[in-house]
């Protein structure tokens, strides 16, 4: 993905800035709903993860800072609990603290309305506040939460087992289906595709998935989708590309070459 310098927009005002916050890294995309094709793509690197550098990262991005129309921002943490969506917020916080003892980083509650559930998850101490000086009264999501509302709208009117995984270079979401219900959502670090190949894998088996009538299907990265595909159709039958959106060519030809959950946000009204 290539990044886009000296980004001159006229009127921000009619635009939306999404952006995606991962732990060396920041993607971002700008778009206006007015006019088809208009996706602009960008990252920043940050020196390191830490939440100077973030904020280094962003002050140094003077597109980042122009007066949105909306701003949504999607956060990456290892620290989160699905809950029932009938949970109350502060509830969800409360588990969410028990879970990670000792942690006082900044709690955020994500409705899944389509998946009956909620994802409560813990940002670095301070992120919220510097958000929420930063931009516009931002909307704030784990980047988790459109995959899944995505996945399961994929997923409606079926109640066959399914594993969908989202792939990035180093990284790989995985979201479980069964029954038309949200089994299994979570994120996994990885430095090889041997490692991912295990852990879905893992997964698999131990989600008592069916090897002969069970479906995978995996999108994102096309390097690690050629690696991963063969490697996991020796063990199940059914390996296959999960469909890509045909609403998200509409924001840009670009389209596929942003991360997936950013897009994916962008076709969300809420």
């Amino acid at each position: 993905m290539g990044n886009n310098q000296n980004i001159d927009i006229q009127h921000p005002e009619v635009w939306e800035l999404l952006v995606s916050i991962e732990d060396k890294q920041v993607n971002y995309i700008l778009y206006t709903p007015t006019v088809a094709g208009s996706l602009i793509i960008g990252e920043k690197a940050p020196v390191d993860d830490s939440l100077q550098a973030l904020e280094d990262a962003i002050y140094e991005t003077p597109e980042l800072l122009a007066d949105y129309r909306r701003v949504r921002v999607l956060v990456h943490s290892q620290r989160f609990v699905l809950l029932p969506d009938t949970t109350a917020d502060e509830d969800c916080e409360a588990m969410l603290r028990h879970a990670f003892p000792g942690d006082d980083g900044d709690a955020v509650v994500c409705a899944m309305p389509l998946n009956g559930v909620k994802l409560a998850c813990l940002l670095p101490h301070g992120m919220k506040a510097f958000l929420g000086r930063t931009f516009n009264y931002p909307m704030v999501y784990h980047h988790l939460v459109p995959l899944c509302e995505h996945f399961k709208g994929q997923n409606r009117g079926s109640d066959s087992p399914r594993m969908f995984l989202n792939l990035n270079a180093d990284s790989m979401d995985m979201v479980i289906y069964r029954d038309g219900q949200l089994q299994c959502a979570n994120s996994y670090p990885f430095t090889n595709a041997e490692d991912a190949t295990y852990f879905a894998l893992n997964a698999w088996r131990m989600w008592k998935l069916d090897q002969l009538t069970d479906e995978l299907q995996l999108t994102g990265d096309r390097a690690m989708l050629a690696t991963m595909m063969p490697r996991l159709r020796e063990y199940v039958k059914y390996v296959m590309s999960a469909v890509y959106p045909a609403a998200a060519m509409q924001l840009g030809h670009n389209a596929m070459q942003a991360p997936l959950e950013l897009i994916l946000l962008a076709l969300c009204e809420s």
